[in-house]
């Protein structure tokens, strides 16, 4: 008898306990980060900063927050924003943080966009997505921060140049949700982002040509759909610009002169640069579109890098290269002097060099006359004549060590 109590009695706790425990998960608040993202730039300038209060005038992170299971109840939410740094240049080696900023529960009546921007010690106000929209008391403190007398050098690398210091980065956002103000608050959601922060390095012009004024065959190249290559350290939303024009012996005295006279690229005048799409580091003279660069020409070229800052875009500027474009049709005398080589074979060329290229295609050479028809297959698929010219831009980069070619009759 006594034994079928205690099992009733195991069985009605257990059944309690459970009842308990899914009022207990219905009654908690789910918020969440339905959008956003933390951004990222290439520098970070620490007069966007105010270390103090937290205020920025950046956007560093923007992020939507929502309730999982509506506003029909109350929802209470708290924010929770942390920067963090390792520098080994600064004999910071292990994870050191700048800032912690924790808001005081406020509470939510509909979906709210949160800011950086919006988190500092002197935000009061805020207001959410609903129509018209509630205002929202917020307030904010500082809960730690770094103390620059403890990190001198820091200090200094801030002061010298104005700019955060070279390292990594580390932004870290947590909300967290109760039912009431004073209630336990979970922590549903949280985002995280490193950053590796640089100082910019020289922007490295690699080839063709030199930033020597000499009309010599160092700086000779034999096509006149050139490949330029150029060199930079690892920047993630940088763009690059490139800007080619002729250089006038008769006419220009340096090499900035030529380059701020008429661009053959950008073909039109009043662009300046031309966008390099994919933010890539090499790029082939267009076909058309463009001046046509002349054979027997001096002709110089410049690169310009911007990148992403808490104060805008910056650009860094390469210095200028000078190339001669070789006089082509006597190079092959089976082409002709008036047959001129197309981008394929031009570019063929400056990958083969002078004398492999004359071997083959020029007298008795066992491609001694040989045209492209435009029909070019690559792994088994068909590529048009463009493709089939940046696999050798590849090769000439030394992006592709071993290819295996076959020409078909």
């Amino acid at each position: 008898m006594h034994k079928k109590n205690r099992i009733k009695n195991l069985f009605i706790t257990i059944f309690i306990s459970l009842c308990c425990l899914s009022r207990y998960s219905i009654a908690q608040t789910v918020v969440t980060f339905s959008e956003g993202d933390i951004f990222e730039y290439a520098t970070y300038y620490i007069g966007n900063f105010n270390i103090q209060t937290g205020e920025s005038d950046v956007q560093m992170f923007r992020y939507k927050l929502s309730s999982e299971d509506g506003y029909e109840n109350d929802v209470f939410v708290k924010l929770w924003f942390r920067i963090s740094m390792i520098s080994p240049a600064l004999g910071i080696d292990a994870d050191k943080t700048l800032i912690i900023l924790e808001t005081d529960p406020f509470q939510l009546r509909a979906d709210l966009w949160i800011d950086s921007r919006d988190l500092s010690t002197s935000t009061t106000t805020l207001y959410d997505n609903s129509i018209p929209p509630n205002s929202v008391n917020i307030s904010a403190q500082i809960i730690e921060k770094i103390n620059p007398g403890e990190f001198e050098q820091l200090l200094a690398a801030i002061l010298t140049t104005g700019k955060l210091a070279d390292g990594e980065y580390t932004f870290r956002v947590i909300v967290t949700s109760s039912e009431s103000e004073t209630g336990t608050f979970v922590t549903p959601d949280e985002v995280e982002k490193t950053f590796i922060v640089r100082t910019p390095s020289a922007l490295s012009l690699e080839s063709p040509g030199s930033s020597a004024l000499a009309d010599s065959s160092e700086n000779e190249i034999f096509t006149t759909y050139p490949v330029f290559n150029w060199s930079s350290q690892t920047c993630t939303g940088c763009d690059y610009y490139l800007r080619v024009a002729e250089f006038k012996s008769s006419y220009h005295s340096t090499l900035d002169e030529a380059i701020e006279d008429e661009t053959t690229y950008p073909f039109n005048q009043s662009e300046g640069w031309k966008l390099v799409e994919g933010g890539v580091s090499t790029f082939q003279y267009p076909a058309s579109g463009v001046y046509p660069l002349e054979m027997g020409g001096l002709h110089v070229w410049q690169v310009k890098e911007s990148r992403p800052t808490t104060s805008g875009n910056e650009d860094i500027i390469s210095e200028i290269y000078l190339f001669k474009i070789a006089v082509l049709g006597r190079e092959v005398e089976s082409f002709g002097e008036t047959q001129e080589l197309g981008p394929l074979l031009q570019s063929l060329k400056q990958a083969l060099g002078d004398g492999q290229f004359t071997a083959l295609f020029g007298s008795n050479g066992d491609l001694e006359g040989y045209s492209p028809t435009g029909r070019f297959t690559l792994n088994g698929e068909t590529v048009d004549e463009t493709s089939a010219t940046g696999i050798i831009t590849q090769i000439i980069n030394g992006n592709i060590p071993d290819i295996d070619v076959q020409v078909e009759e």
